[in-house]
């Protein structure tokens, strides 16, 4: 499985639901989880300042068929 961090600015920066889609970046995908937190961590500490600024670590699926085959 892969991994992807999103990162922008959040209304209410404890609900990841409430990104401000103009400000969303996604970096990845990663290999391992801990590699796309670390990056995460990355872009917090970079961005301590902000308030409203977070970084997630979600699931990329690459293939479509993935969902389907239990992967």
């Amino acid at each position: 499985m892969k991994y992807i961090v999103v990162e922008g600015t959040h209304s209410d920066p404890n609900d990841r639901n409430t990104l401000d889609h103009r400000t969303k970046k996604v970096h990845g995908p990663y290999d391992s989880e801990k590699e796309a937190n670390d990056v995460a961590k990355a872009l917090i500490q970079k961005n301590v300042d902000d308030y409203q600024h977070r970084a997630w670590v979600e699931h990329h699926i690459e293939d479509i068929t993935a969902l389907f085959n239990g992967a």
